[in-house]
């Protein structure tokens, strides 16, 4: 064995002396502080403006590359007299030198102008023009009341430059990921319309942009022929599917492209056609059915035997008024206008693809009917065109009869509601009944729930409407974010205590910033994405089940995977495994992941690090035990609870595991309704989600059933179905 050299005293006296990461960065940030303050000497707190300073991780022989982007709620600034002081966010790139001197490289505005920022350096695979080595930084913000900021800047050694520059509507502009899992980044950008109705009326024209990485710049995939693509299918296959995309007939562009990019493995046009495809399908289809507005957001998606079957459910005077059932309560009641516009628009352009579509026409009456309700003669025309087409059709029967039988359309516009009020909530007996609000549940108490979460400016939470009354997977993130905070068991569900909480929080206008913590020196960890596509771009979906294995729910759950063809990651307790070996061998010989859950249990921040190591190392033998070299290695952990304290993540990387949560949790160990269930996780499903169910720890009747739904939707919206990457043990 060779022994490493020993250090020479000076040497040793040197490397304690070297300055800290923190240290340099502290060093860094007076520096900017004081040049800033000499050239707006009249700039009050110009001397301690915020700074975000990281080390950029750019080789260079005689020093080392930091970044520096400012901080602070506003773009503009007064000085002590009232007087406008333009002073814009900036990012600037600093050399420390050998010797300890800085020296500022370059420096550029940023273009979004955000109001607050939140940086990361990135590491990428992207090089700079003519294949240097580069750096990027990633720059979020907010602007204005709602909107969201996402800058891309590049660092080349020598100069900055803006590789995109974004602003949306919404508070989260977009991201930066690994759309496929080749390890290079893309960008992604929220491009969604929010402002359907109005802000705050939760319907929404879900659309997103998709950049990767071409030659030396970021490049658009593009919504259309992809280049490369072979010539017979650019005349048929690859036009066709962009007509239905430009029809807004998702559900099946999104299966078009897939098959098309199946077809055609060796373009990557293709595939990333088929990507953005279905990465804007998937959003539209989640969306589909939104409280805010049922019927026009089945439309976005071209859901419109969906939307048909919402208009069924209702007498034809009831489906056609003006202020009947699918209007009065949502956000067309604003506007009614709008939503008559929108479903003509939307038709029109779908009929263009499909012009055979019956339910399309019967969509296209009612709007006809809401545009023009003292004319109903092109509505009784096309809900006839309807009929010509499925003439066995009771309901459209009786909805022609019942336009050609009135002069005009019942009911009456609805006016605008106020100013939504601060709703009372659930009273102390709901909960003294033992009940709680939880994923999937609807009402007024979920709204009173909403408001007050977004008028706690700390969760960063969007209200997401007066007419939007679903607990969603975002409520559940910022209760378990609220109850942390607080000192309360992060359950996700709102109980007596969680309720009291909110009531003696500090409500917040919406309009008014609360001061911001000052930025961390340390550089943020950028921790490696799982695919959010398949090979043929298509939608990746990840199915996680915790608590097992269970004679009677496994077994079932296995048949419906089985099914569907489907291999899912399962969080297996040890003494479960244990309990029932030929379960967990049966797991594993279906092709499924055997996953670590402990053995026992146990909350992983409320136990010693060796009873840790125990509950880790007994389920692994567990495993081993029941099925052998089928199981190994179990690669990954989930925390029980989803519970991590400070050194959670550190002692499983000692044992070679990651800890693994979730996106999703349809909260199934409340045992809701199947539907309930269902729902919840085909309304928040994305690219690349993880969701949680449980096969164990309790009666999972529901879940079972719900799994049949959940894989037949997603299945049906071109979805695949992978087993986490952590955890694979690529068997």
């Amino acid at each position: 064995m060779t022994v490493p050299p020993s250090l020479s005293p000076t040497a040793a006296v040197a490397a304690r002396q070297a300055p800290t990461l923190d240290e340099l960065a502290a060093e860094l940030r007076e520096i900017v502080q004081e040049g800033i303050w000499q050239e707006f000497p009249e700039f009050p707190g110009a001397e301690s403006q915020p700074v975000h300073v990281l080390p950029l991780g750019l080789p260079e022989v005689t020093g080392a590359y930091w970044s520096v982007v400012t901080d602070g709620p506003q773009p503009f600034k007064t000085n002590s007299r009232g007087e406008a002081i333009n002073f814009f966010h900036f990012a600037a790139a600093y050399e420390r030198s050998e010797d300890g001197e800085w020296r500022e490289v370059d420096r550029l505005e940023i273009e979004s102008a955000p109001q607050r920022t939140q940086v990361e350096a990135l590491t990428t695979g992207w090089e700079a023009p003519g294949g240097e080595a580069s750096a990027w930084i990633a720059v979020r913000g907010g602007t204005g009341a709602h909107a969201g900021t996402l800058d891309v800047i590049g660092f080349d050694g020598q100069a900055l430059s803006t590789a995109l520059s974004w602003v949306s509507a919404r508070a989260k502009a977009g991201e930066i990921v690994d759309l496929d899992g080749d390890g290079l980044l893309e960008v992604v950008l929220d491009e969604s319309d929010p402002y359907i109705f109005c802000y705050a009326c939760a319907t929404e024209l879900k659309q997103e942009a998709v950049y990767r990485w071409v030659g030396a710049g970021l490049g658009r995939v593009e919504l259309g022929a992809p280049p490369g693509a072979p010539r017979d299918q650019a005349a048929d296959g690859v036009q066709r599917i962009v007509s239905l995309a430009e029809a807004d007939l998702w559900r099946e562009a999104a299966a078009g492209a897939t098959t098309l990019s199946e077809q055609s493995p060796l373009s990557q046009g293709t595939r990333w056609f088929s990507i953005l495809t279905n990465r804007i399908a998937a959003a539209r289809l989640a969306h589909a059915g939104t409280p805010g507005q049922p019927l026009l957001t089945q439309v976005f998606a071209g859901e419109y035997a969906a939307a048909v079957d919402l208009m069924r459910a209702l007498e034809p005077a009831e489906a056609f008024a003006l202020d009947g059932p699918l209007i009065a309560g949502t956000a067309a009641e604003e506007d009614l206008p709008t939503m008559a516009v929108h479903l003509l628009d939307f038709t029109a352009r779908a009929l263009a693809a499909a012009p055979d579509r019956a339910d399309i026409l019967a969509v296209r009456a009612l709007g006809l009917a809401l545009a023009s309700p003292d004319d109903l003669s092109e509505a009784v025309s096309a809900m006839a065109n309807a009929i010509a087409l499925t003439p066995d059709d009771a309901f459209l029967q009786a909805s022609r009869d019942f336009l050609e039988g009135v002069d005009r359309a019942p009911g009456a516009t609805l006016e605008a509601a106020g100013p939504a009020a601060l709703l009372e909530g659930p009273p102390a007996s709901f909960f003294a009944e033992g009940h709680v609000l939880g994923s999937g549940d609807r009402g007024r108490n979920v709204k009173a729930i909403h408001q007050r979460l977004a008028r706690i400016p700390a969760l960063e939470f969007g209200d997401p409407g007066r007419y939007f009354d679903a607990y969603h997977e975002a409520t559940r993130r910022a209760i378990v974010k609220f109850q942390v905070d607080r000192g309360l068991a992060p359950s996700g569900v709102v109980d007596a205590a969680t309720w009291d909480a909110l009531g003696a929080a500090r409500l917040t206008p919406r309009d008014v910033e609360e001061e911001a913590a000052p930025p961390s020196a340390a550089p943020p960890v950028v921790s490696a994405r799982r695919p959010s596509h398949g090979a043929a771009g298509q939608s990746v979906v990840y199915l996680t089940f915790d608590d097992g294995p269970h004679p009677d729910f496994t077994p079932p759950i296995m048949d419906i995977l089985a099914r569907y063809g489907v291999r899912a990651t399962f969080f297996v307790v040890g003494a479960e495994v244990e309990r029932y070996p030929k379960l967990a061998a049966a797991l594993a010989a279906a092709g499924h992941q055997l996953a670590n859950h402990t053995f026992n249990h146990p909350a992983l921040d409320e136990i010693s690090r060796d009873t840790y190591l125990a509950e880790i190392s007994a389920t692994d033998a567990a495993i081993r035990s029941a099925a052998g070299d089928a199981a190994r290695p179990t690669r990954c952990v989930r925390p029980p609870y989803g519970a991590i304290g400070t050194d959670t993540t550190a002692i499983a990387a000692e044992l070679g595991k990651s800890i693994v949560m979730w996106d999703i949790d349809p909260q199934d160990w409340r045992q809701p309704r199947a539907d309930q269930i269902a729902q919840h996780i085909l309304a928040n499903v994305v690219p690349g989600s993880i969701i949680l169910m449980h096969d164990g720890g309790g009666s999972r009747t529901q879940t079972v059933a719900a799994l049949e739904i959940v894989l037949a939707e997603l299945a049906a919206r071109s979805f695949a179905f992978r087993i986490v990457p952590a955890c694979d043990s690529g068997r």
